[in-house]
């Protein structure tokens, strides 16, 4: 009986760290997802129109550099008309103001100076302190932009050139971690 009684207690034990480990692995989930208190979408990318004269292009996503990082926790959709000859990024972040989560958007329209049957081509656009140029890619259906530092220095920070990548918001877990 005194057997029997040890192995019911080296099985509570057993199951008392199990249970423990799952709830770090919960607690280490939970603290991850506070970084980023929103879903962000998939990433989506379509070619429409009836001609090549009305060709309309909508993607969607997230954007993060070359190194995988999130370049800020944001969602971003790009659409892009041959008709006018430019293309509108839209973004929106949420930003936290004494704890209360704010949604926060901003628009950009770039000409085209570039769009053929492979690629969309943005000429540059001069931001307050930085350049930014988008590239689609119609045969990979990607999305890309390149952002290097603004020609007038004023008060902003330098920042390296980087290249970005619009991905499915949820890639960014694991590098958040």
């Amino acid at each position: 009986m005194a057997n029997l009684h040890r192995v019911v207690r080296i099985a509570e034990a057993g199951t008392v760290l199990v249970l423990a480990g799952f709830a770090a692995m919960t607690y280490r989930e939970l603290a991850s997802l506070r970084q980023a208190p929103v879903s962000l979408p998939s990433y989506q990318f379509e070619v429409g129109g009836e001609n090549e004269a009305s060709r309309v292009v909508h993607t969607r996503g997230t954007w993060i550099t070359e190194r995988g990082a999130p370049e800020q926790i944001l969602t971003t959709t790009i659409e892009c008309r041959k008709a006018r000859m430019d293309c509108i990024e839209s973004d929106a972040k949420v930003v936290f103001v004494s704890g209360q989560g704010l949604l926060e958007s901003s628009q950009a329209t770039y000409d085209i100076a570039v769009w053929s049957g492979d690629a969309i081509v943005t000429k540059p656009l001069q931001g307050k302190c930085s350049i930014r140029q988008l590239m689609l890619d119609l045969k990979n259906k990607k999305a890309m932009a390149k952002v290097g530092p603004s020609e007038d220095k004023g008060t902003c920070r330098d920042s390296p050139a980087r290249t970005l990548e619009l991905v499915t918001g949820y890639k960014l877990r694991p590098s958040m971690e």
